[in-house]
């Protein structure tokens, strides 16, 4: 091989690893770019407690991985845009915090476990959370705000200075009035609703708040009183409802923002 097919060839081989050299980290960054831009899908899922299996209203359910979140529906339900191996993270007070890897797009029944803190009760909190929910933390705050305890080394009762008096014992009892009149107000709001008010009279807007405020039933009529009962209840009141003096209303209207 003379000199300058020698050259010939060296130029070729040179050029040839020069353009490999410049070519890898170009293939690199496009595969990384491609990894950057794969789409996000809905992932789509049902929240609930396990021990109730009930649906949980209300809960945040964050992607940790891109900041986005999104709430549940009255069935539990929640649809949120998410990528393979992102991390979802599930919130809702007096529950456990859990975190989710998605690994596949199938549609996920998510379980919650109660904190043994219970619920820091308030009256949003107490407003979201489901029947069955405030059910158990009726149970949890009776319990704890009982004001004896047993002793079986005496064979009898003796009462507890220590939940009588105590802090928290004393809060449990403020949280098992604010549960029980929750309650109250949803055995009542089943029955006196818009929706069965506005099917016997033509009430609605202002005149409606005014009308449910001045004749809400007490709960022992809701669940004491038959169809026919009740309905004569709403007609009687609506009766009378129209009868009110603009003053009289004006007054209704004061009383309730008090």
């Amino acid at each position: 091989m003379g000199k300058g097919t020698i050259d010939q060839w060296m130029r070729k081989y040179f050029k040839g690893v020069i353009i490999a050299l410049f070519a890898i980290p170009q293939f690199a960054y496009a595969q990384e770019n491609k990894e950057n831009t794969v789409k996000q899908e809905l992932f789509s899922g049902i929240v609930l407690d396990l021990q109730t299996d009930a649906p949980i209203q209300f809960a945040i359910v964050t992607n940790l991985s891109s900041g986005q979140e999104t709430e549940t529906g009255e069935q539990g339900q929640f649809n949120l845009p998410a990528r393979i191996n992102d991390l979802l993270q599930f919130y809702y007070p007096g529950y456990r915090t859990d975190t989710l890897v998605i690994t596949e797009f199938e549609l996920k029944r998510i379980y919650l476990t109660l904190s043994r803190e219970g619920i820091r009760i308030d009256e949003v909190n107490i407003r979201s959370i489901t029947d069955a929910q405030l059910e158990i933390e009726l149970e949890k705050a009776k319990k704890e705000g009982q004001f004896t305890e047993s002793s079986i080394e005496r064979g009898g009762i003796r009462l507890s200075p220590s939940r009588l008096f105590g802090q928290a014992g004393r809060q449990a009892r403020e949280r098992y009035e604010l549960l029980v009149r929750e309650k109250e107000r949803r055995i009542i709001d089943r029955r006196f609703s818009v929706a069965y008010i506005q099917s016997i009279t033509p009430l609605n807007g202002e005149d409606m708040v005014l009308f449910m405020h001045k004749y809400r039933p007490t709960k022992e009529f809701v669940l004491n009183s038959d169809e026919q009962t009740f309905l004569l209840y709403i007609m009687d009141a609506y009766a009378a409802f129209k009868k009110l003096t603009p003053e009289e209303k004006a007054a209704i209207q004061i009383n309730k923002n008090n």
